[in-house]
């Protein structure tokens, strides 16, 4: 029996956005593979209250108390306004 090495997840700190000032308390995520996060992301995860966006603190390489993983990123609000506010092409002269 060989000994093989476990992957290594990368784990998200958190921040809920009712947390506000410097005691601010930090929840660990799994980061899912192929999803890259940088802190300041926001993101969705699962609470015991269903799903919330939160924001990305700290990218770990490992933590203890990480048990859920992240659902998936924020898409950015401008992103879907600027589709919605292009200008239509009035072709009638």
């Amino acid at each position: 029996m060989t000994d093989m090495p476990s992957a290594t997840r990368l784990v998200a700190a958190i921040k809920f956005k009712w947390q506000k000032g410097e005691d601010t308390k930090t929840y660990d995520y799994f980061v899912p593979v192929g999803l890259e996060l940088s802190p300041g992301d926001e993101v969705v995860v699962e609470t015991k209250r269903g799903e919330t966006e939160v924001e990305v603190v700290e990218i770990k390489a490992e933590s203890e108390m990480a048990s859920k993983p992240i659902l998936r990123r924020v898409e950015p609000v401008e992103a879907a306004a600027s589709e919605e506010t292009k200008p239509v092409q009035d072709w009638n002269f």
